[in-house]
């Protein structure tokens, strides 16, 4: 069974499983963030064991819970990180039981060296894997057949460090080089085009690979033939032909990949003659139907990022397209966006700013670009950038029509002049408890300090020093046993033997909530369950198994024209929020907004929550929200309480008067 393909298992302390039997993979996130299949030098198609290796169902699987383990022999891979060569890393290969994942440290490997590699400069040959003795020949810079290499020739903790490499000569036999780990590499042939910013002009493999100087000359970019690859450990270069002659480079460009497809545009598009143009002018504008795709380049492309044109320019994907207004490049985030939507929005804008084409892309006239600012502008579409932390709203200014981004925390202010907005909501600070589970079970700060405990109930948090952590204030109740948590106008009451814990707002209770558990108190703190406290203070939570970090937001409530009349009994309150954070984890962690329309203390008014704009994934995104509330009254005058709760925290409560037609 240990023959060049098949695995030999040795026992390690647990059975190995038959074949289609899978552990169950681990709640812990995989090793890896990604894996690449064989390619050359950099990922080899081959590994050799050298020592029992531990092997496992799932990437992911614990280290301690291996399947088995394999005996030393030569193994196929599938799949590995980039970081073999270096340090531990998952390796997915091929087994008598399908797919397995092994972990060996580099030094537990081996791999074969290339048949042949490339000499980047002349090179020394030594009789024996020694220099003592002094050379006995030298190469140019040529491809040389290889006929051996010391053990583990690639394993170093300096890609400088010389490993001994054995080649064939015709006049005098095998002999022995000693060329830098980072510098042994092979080429292979390619077959593929794509599409670069600018290539050096007859550059050399040896100045791609920095062992002679870079040219001095740029080509500009285009479309280019890639005709082969030089690979080793560490990286890769491309030879690639141009109308001057072959030209090396480590950058891979961005792979024009041939296809055969019809798209329909749903928005105005630009047709570009090419990608790169930095004059931004188009060739044609497309009003929609169809084009014919034969190629794409796909993205995003990071070229914008370092050279100061706008990131959008460069993402993908990147169409080349053929239609009745000639051949040419497209990019559905050029041009208008089809995901956008009709507004009617006003929009108070607090700092001057350009006036785009499109989103993120600049007019190309010459001159000044528009720009607006300090004034109030009515905005007739809106868009939500999928790719930063920005929304777009589209609007005429003096004649020219075109998009800017709107700064929610900067000052903006937006009103929505169909539905109405009486409120603007900004998140301001926000007070944040850390916490951590001690290896004996305990809850404490990171100085130490002990917050809470837990026991058969659930975890207990200690109020009164979670208050001050949070910027509430605290204080004990005379003649009875109890404590009042309070922020500006807002508070709530625990009691001794009561699971009932009553909310005040400017010194009136106006309501109570019901609790998980009675609370619990001594001489020094008032213990509450956890899930009752985030409620309470109105706190949301990030946490993994040993952290937990409960976050208490601040908002700033601007308050706009509320409703006078109620017009077909129906009164309706709408809000804009602005929200500085990531969308997707901070909905997922916290309580949420909550808007309620109320009247003689009923509390029980319907209210919504829903997005004004997609969300944004992006990492610190400003998010636009929109609060709606409304209610059925009855014809005549009413008092209503128009009240902004996070969880129980009642953040915002206004009066005002409203007569129902």
């Amino acid at each position: 069974m240990n023959n060049k393909w098949t695995l030999a298992a040795v026992a390690l302390g647990t059975a190995i499983v038959c074949c289609g039997a899978f552990a169950t993979k681990a709640a812990a996130e995989p090793l890896y963030v990604g894996n690449y299949e064989p390619d050359g030098l950099r990922f080899p198609a081959t590994i050799e064991l050298l020592a029992n290796t531990p092997y496992y169902a799932s990437p992911d699987q614990p280290a301690d819970e291996p399947e088995g383990a394999f005996a030393p022999q030569t193994v196929r891979v599938i799949r590995t990180q980039s970081s073999w060569s270096i340090g531990q890393a998952t390796w997915e290969i091929e087994t008598m039981f399908g797919p397995r994942w092994i972990r060996p440290k580099p030094w537990e490997i081996d791999i074969a060296p290339p048949s042949a590699i490339t000499l980047l400069e002349e090179t020394p040959l030594y009789r024996r894997a020694d220099e003592s003795g002094g050379p006995v020949a030298a190469l140019a810079p040529q491809e040389v057949k290889v006929t051996g290499a010391e053990k583990q020739w690639f394993y170093t903790n300096d890609p400088n460090r010389p490993a001994w490499i054995q080649i064939h000569t015709t006049w005098m036999g095998d002999l022995w080089a000693h060329i830098p780990v980072n510098k042994i590499g092979t080429e292979q042939p390619l077959e593929r085009k794509a599409h670069y910013y600018w290539l050096p002009d007859e550059g050399s493999l040896a100045s791609a690979m920095g062992v002679a100087s870079p040219a001095q000359d740029m080509l500009p970019g285009g479309d280019f033939a890639v005709a082969r690859e030089y690979t080793t450990i560490y990286g890769r270069a491309y030879q690639v032909q141009t109308a001057s002659g072959p030209t090396w480079t480590q950058d891979r460009g961005f792979p024009l990949l041939p296809v055969d497809e019809t798209i329909e545009l749903q928005s105005e598009t630009p047709l570009l003659a090419d990608i790169w143009d930095s004059a931004r002018k188009e060739t044609a504008v497309l009003k929609g139907g169809k084009a014919t795709v034969f190629e794409k380049v796909e993205g995003p492309l990071s070229a914008g990022f370092y050279r100061g044109i706008p990131p959008v320019w460069y993402n993908g994907p990147w169409y080349h397209v053929r239609t009745p207004q000639g051949t040419g490049w497209i990019n559905p985030l050029y041009g208008e966006p089809s995901a956008a939507r009709p507004v009617h929005w006003r929009v108070d804008l607090a700092y001057e700013r350009a006036l785009q084409r499109y989103p993120d892309v600049p007019f190309a006239q010459s001159g000044a670009e528009p720009t607006i600012g300090n004034r109030t502008v009515e905005a007739t579409a809106a868009w939500a950038d999928p790719g930063e932390a920005r929304i777009w709203l589209k609007a005429t200014v003096d004649g020219t029509t075109g998009w800017f981004a709107v700064w929610t925390g900067g000052g903006d202010r937006i009103w929505d002049e169909d539905a109405g907005t009486a409120l603007q909501i900004m998140q301001a600070e926000m007070y944040n408890a850390g916490m951590e589970r001690t290896a004996d079970g305990k809850e404490t700060l990171f100085d130490g300090t002990a917050i809470g405990y837990r026991d058969s109930d659930g975890l207990f948090l200690d109020s009164i020093l979670l208050a001050s952590i949070l910027r509430f204030k605290s204080e004990r109740l005379p003649y009875v046993e109890a404590v009042e948590i309070s922020q500006n106008d807002y508070s709530f009451v625990l009691q001794a033997g009561t699971r009932e814990a009553h909310l005040y707002w400017h010194g009136t209770m106006v309501g109570t909530k019901q609790l998980r558990q009675l609370p619990r108190h001594d001489d020094a703190a008032w213990y509450m369950d956890k899930e009752d406290a985030r409620e309470l203070f109105g706190l949301a939570q990030y946490a993994n198994a040993s952290y937990t970090d409960l976050v208490a937001a601040q908002y700033r409530v601007e308050l706009g024209a509320l409703p006078t009349v109620a017009k077909g009994g129906k009164l309706v309150l709408n809000a804009f929020v602005y929200e500085a954070v990531n969308r997707t984890a901070w909905a997922q962690s916290r309580l949420p907004l909550r808007l309620s329309l109320e009247e003689n203390g009923d509390g029980g008014a319907a209210f919504a929550e829903q997005l004004a704009l997609p969300a944004n994934d992006a990492t610190g995104a400003l998010t636009l929200m929109r609060l709606h509330a409304e209610r059925t009254l009855a014809p005549g005058p009413h008092q209503i309480d128009a009240t902004l709760r996070v969880g129980e925290r009642i953040v915002w409560r206004q009066t005002f008067h409203v007569t129902a037609e």
